[in-house]
C-alpha cells in the first residue's frame, strides 16, 4: 500500500518504507540514534528481513536472537528498564549496525492541528528560549504530513533530534515546553513524537474500525468503506498530485524571472525596483491589484559584535506564501498561515558589514505584502539571552518587483486536499505506525477544525481517546488536553459561542479516566487563530501530566466548575481545584453572566468565598443559570479573571447545558 507524505509550500515525497540497516534487515524510521525508548514496560522492536533469516540484537549486553517469519516480518521484546542511559543498541548478523545515544525515559505522543505544529522560532521570546535549549535529555521525532486507507507500520524518513538551539527551533512549542517542563520536575530524559497536522478535523484521527462500532460515526465509516475498501483510488489520486506538482513546481521555477535571474542574490543589481515602505501593502506602493509572485529585498548593516552569530529575524506577518534568503542562501518557507514568521539565522550566514535579506512572497488573492500592523516588530537581532539585545529595524524602506503574475502560472494538477478529510487516514499514516511502541500518555491539542459541532465532538473526542488506548494496549494512558485558547471577534455583551460550546466539550471529556484539561483562554489572540504564547499551555499540560501520572495527586490545577446552589436571588457555584481558594487576577472579579427563566444573560454581580463563588445581579429576583467565559475572547471581550491560589485560570462553563 502506497503511503503519501504530503507538503505544503512544495510536495516531496520520500517513498522509503523502512531503513535499511544491513543484510537486508530493515527497521521502521523512527529506531535511529539519539531515540528515547520508554522505561518500566517491555522494548520491541520490530521491522523485516529475508524470509527466515536469522540475527541478534544486543540492547546494553541484553542479547535477543531473532529469526525472521516466512513473509519477512520479525519481532523481539526485551525486559523493562528504569531511566537512564545514554545506551548503544547494536543489530549483528554478518554484519552489524548500532543505534547510539539511546535513553530510556518517559515517551509522550503529541498531535492535534496547527497549534501543535507551531514551532519553538515563533513563540514569544523565541530568541531567549532557543538560546537556552541546549537540553540534551529531552529529544523529538518529527512525523511528516501523511494519509493511507489502511493502518501502516512506518512513516516516511524521520530521525530523532536532541534539543539543541537549531534542533529546537522547529521542535512542536508545546510539546517542547511540557517536555522542558516534565524534565525539570521529574529529572528523566523525555521523548516527544509530535504528530500533527494544522487544519484537520479529528474524524481522520481516529481509527475506522473504532467509527465502525460507534453509532454516530458508522454510517460515516461505511462511506468511506464503501468508497475507498479494497482499492487504492485515494492513494492514486495522492500519488498522480505529487508527481503532478513536482513537476508543476519545475515548470512554476522556470517561469519566475526571480529564480531564473537569481534576485536572491547579492550578486544580482536590481534596476527599475519600486520603493516599499514596511509594514505595508505593495497595492499602496505603485502594484496595483497583483497576484501572484513578487520579490522584496533589503540590505542591512550587521556590526561586528553580530557578525559569525546566529541570528534572529522577524518578518512579522507576511501574505501568502514566503521563501526567505539570508545573502543568498534560503534560511525558511513560510507556509499559508496568518502566524508570524520568525526564522533563525544560522551563524554561517552572517558577516560584518552589508547583509541581504530576500523574501519571494507569493500573494493568491487580495492586498499582498507585509500584514503586520506594528513597525517595531519587524526587526533582526541577536540570539541572546541579554535582556537588550542588539537589534536592527527593519521597517521602513525595501525594494521590490513582480516576477510572474498568477494568470501566467502553469497549469496546476487538482488539488485532493479534501482527502485527508477522510476518516481514518490521518491516524493509519501518522499514528497507527507507533502502537506498538511504548509511551507514558498522549498529549492533544486540536478542536479549532471542528468548533461548528461541539455536540459532535463530544461524541468524537472520548471515541478518539478509547482507540488510541485501545490500539496502543496500554491501558488507560494518560490524555491531556489543551482547550482553545481565546480567539474570535471581541464581544463586550453575553452572547452565544461555538468556541465557548467546543471548549465545553472538551472540558466534558474529563468524565473519560485518566484525562487533563490545559485551561488556555488568557494566553489567546482574538485576532490570531495562533497565540505565541505556548510555553504557559506546554507547562500546563505537564502540570495535567504530573497531577495524573506522576504522584502529585494534589496539585492544583485550573479550577473547574462542580455544582451550583440557589439561594434565595443568588447563585453560589462551587469548584473543584481550589482547595486554597478563588481569586480575581486582577482588580474586580469579572466575566460572569447571569439569567433567570427568560435566559437573557446580563453581566453579574460577583462574591468570592473559598473555593465558591456568589452570583447575583439586581432585577433578576428568581435565578436560573449562570455562564462564566462564554465566548470566542472572554478575557479580551470581558475581563474573565478567575483563577486559584496557585495562578491557575478556570475553565469557561455554564449551568445550563442542553
Amino acid at each position: 500500500m502506497i503511503r503519501i507524505s504530503i507538503g505544503i509550500f512544495i510536495l516531496f515525497s520520500v517513498f522509503a518504507s523502512q531503513f535499511t540497516l544491513a543484510d537486508g534487515i530493515k527497521m521502521p524510521w523512527f529506531f535511529s540514534d539519539n531515540m528515547v525508548l520508554q522505561r518500566q514496560k517491555p522494548i520491541h522492536f520490530w521491522g523485516t528481513a529475508a524470509p527466515k533469516s536469522t540475527f541478534t540484537i544486543d540492547f546494553n549486553g541484553e542479547k535477543k536472537k531473532v529469526k525472521a517469519e516466512p513473509g519477512g516480518n520479525w519481532k523481539v521484546t526485551f525486559s523493562a528498564r528504569e531511566a537512564g542511559g545514554p545506551y548503544e543498541i547494536n543489530v549483528v548478523s554478518d554484519s552489524s549496525f548500532s543505534f547510539k545515544n539511546v535513553m530510556i525515559g518517559d515517551v509522550w505522543l503529541c498531535s492535534g492541528q496547527s497549534n501543535m505544529e507551531w514551532p519553538v522560532s515563533k513563540v514569544f521570546n523565541a530568541s531567549y528560549e532557543l538560546k537556552n535549549a541546549d537540553l540534551p535529555q529531552i529529544r523529538s521525532f518529527t512525523v511528516a504530513r501523511e494519509i493511507s486507507t489502511n493502518p501502516q507500520s512506518n512513516t516516511t524518513k524521520a530521525f530523532w533530534q536532541v534539543s539543541t538551539p537549531e534542533n529546537a527551533a522547529a521542535f512542536s512549542a508545546v510539546a517542547y515546553f511540557f517536555a522542558k517542563e516534565i524534565y525539570r520536575t521529574q529529572h528523566i530524559p523525555i521523548g516527544i513524537i509530535h504528530s500533527s497536522w494544522g487544519g484537520t478535523f479529528i474524524e481522520p484521527w481516529i481509527g475506522l474500525q473504532s467509527m465502525n462500532e460507534h453509532p454516530d460515526f458508522k454510517e460515516l465509516a461505511d462511506k468511506f468503506n464503501a468508497k475507498y475498501k479494497g482499492n487504492n483510488a485515494l492513494e492514486m489520486s495522492q500519488q498522480a498530485y505529487a508527481t503532478g506538482s513536482q513537476k508543476w513546481m519545475e515548470n512554476l521555477w522556470k517561469s519566475d524571472s526571480g529564480f531564473v535571474e537569481k534576485w536572491y542574490s547579492p550578486a544580482y543589481q536590481p534596476k527599475n525596483w519600486k520603493k516599499l515602505i514596511a509594514p505595508d501593502y505593495w497595492e499602496n506602493h505603485g502594484l496595483q491589484d497583483f497576484d501572484g509572485v513578487v520579490w522584496l529585498r533589503k540590505e542591512v548593516n550587521v556590526p561586528a559584535s553580530m557578525a559569525d552569530k546566529p541570528l534572529l529575524l522577524n518578518l512579522e506577518t507576511l501574505k501568502d506564501y514566503d521563501i526567505t534568503y539570508f545573502n543568498g542562501t534560503e534560511i525558511a518557507r513560510g507556509t499559508w498561515q496568518p502566524g508570524r514568521r520568525i526564522y533563525t539565522i544560522p551563524k554561517e550566514s552572517v558577516k560584518q558589514g552589508k547583509n541581504l535579506i530576500s523574501i519571494r512572497l507569493e500573494n493568491l488573492s487580495g492586498l499582498g505584502g507585509f500584514t503586520s500592523r506594528d513597525a517595531t516588530q519587524l526587526w533582526l537581532k541577536e540570539l541572546s539571552e541579554s535582556e537588550n539585545p542588539l537589534i536592527i529595524p527593519l521597517s521602513g524602506e525595501w525594494l521590490f518587483k513582480s516576477s510572474l503574475a498568477i494568470n501566467a502560472y502553469p497549469a496546476k494538477p487538482a488539488d485532493p486536499s479534501e482527502n485527508r478529510k477522510n476518516p481514518s487516514v490521518i491516524y493509519n499514516a501518522m499514528i497507527a505506525p507507533f502502537a506498538d511502541l511504548g509511551l507514558k500518555g498522549f498529549l492533544w491539542y486540536q478542536g479549532e477544525a471542528n468548533a461548528s459541532d461541539a455536540a459532535k465532538y463530544k461524541k468524537s473526542l472520548p471515541l478518539l481517546i478509547s482507540d488510541w488506548r485501545k490500539q496502543f494496549n496500554q491501558g488507560e494512558l494518560p490524555f491531556i488536553i489543551a482547550q482553545l485558547a481565546g480567539y474570535g471577534a471581541l464581544t463586550p455583551n453575553p452572547v452565544e459561542s461555538n468556541w465557548a460550546e467546543l471548549r465545553e466539550a472538551q472540558m466534558a471529556t474529563l468524565a473519560v479516566p485518566q484525562t487533563g484539561l490545559a485551561v488556555t483562554i488568557d494566553v489567546g489572540n482574538p485576532y490570531d487563530v495562533h497565540p505565541i504564547y505556548k510555553q504557559q499551555v506546554g507547562q500546563r499540560m505537564a502540570a495535567e501530566a504530573r497531577r495524573i501520572c506522576y504522584g502529585e495527586n494534589g496539585l492544583q490545577t485550573s479550577p473547574l466548575y462542580e455544582s451550583m446552589q440557589i439561594e434565595g436571588n443568588k447563585i453560589r457555584l462551587k469548584f473543584k481545584y481550589a482547595t486554597n481558594g478563588l481569586k480575581p487576577k486582577e482588580g474586580a472579579l469579572k466575566g460572569f453572566a447571569i439569567a433567570g427563566e427568560d435566559k437573557k444573560f446580563v453581566w453579574a454581580k460577583t462574591k468570592i468565598e473559598g473555593n465558591e463563588v456568589i452570583v447575583w445581579q439586581d432585577g433578576i429576583d428568581n435565578p436560573k443559570t449562570v455562564r462564566y467565559a462564554w465566548s470566542g475572547s472572554p478575557v479580551e471581550s470581558n475581563g474573565a479573571n478567575l483563577y486559584n491560589q496557585t495562578g491557575y485560570p478556570a475553565s469557561p462553563f455554564r449551568t445550563d447545558k442542553p
